[in-house]
């Protein structure tokens, strides 16, 4: 099996049970192929770059999933009679994206360099007047 992703643009004009239902069908060939999906990204409306079928914006998901090789053609097929479908692209990617939820990963915190270090110290001692020196 393979990895792919799926990139689908959605007539804006559904509405939410109509995106869970195109969403739907593409899932159910994947699963009733063997497949096993990874994420659905839903990213919402979005405006186009272009019009296409007079439509200025469109309802953008993408879809993660490993499946045989013969899915995508099946996914295809079905996309291209399918009036809600704007646009759609498969492609496999080059590495598999990692789909950790985003409170898991932990943010790495930028540890300052030790020249840093040392012009921070610099510029703290400048700022500071010495006691020692007298007014002429």
């Amino acid at each position: 099996m393979k990895f792919y992703e799926t990139g689908l643009i959605f007539d804006p004009q559904l509405d939410d049970a109509g995106f869970d239902g195109e969403i739907k069908k593409v899932t159910d060939i994947i699963e009733s192929n063997s497949g096993n999906i990874e994420k659905v990204d839903r990213w919402g409306i979005r405006r186009l770059a272009y019009q296409i079928k007079k439509r200025s914006q469109g309802f953008y998901t993408f879809i993660y999933y490993n499946a045989p090789t013969e899915v995508p053609r099946m996914i295809e097929s079905m996309l291209r009679i399918n009036e809600n479908c704007l646009r759609f692209m498969t492609i496999v990617p080059d590495s598999k994206p990692d789909f950790e939820k985003p409170e898991q990963r932990e943010r790495p915190r930028r540890q300052p360099e030790p020249e840093e270090e040392r012009k921070v110290e610099e510029e703290e001692s400048e700022e500071k007047p010495d006691s020692e020196e007298e007014d002429i």
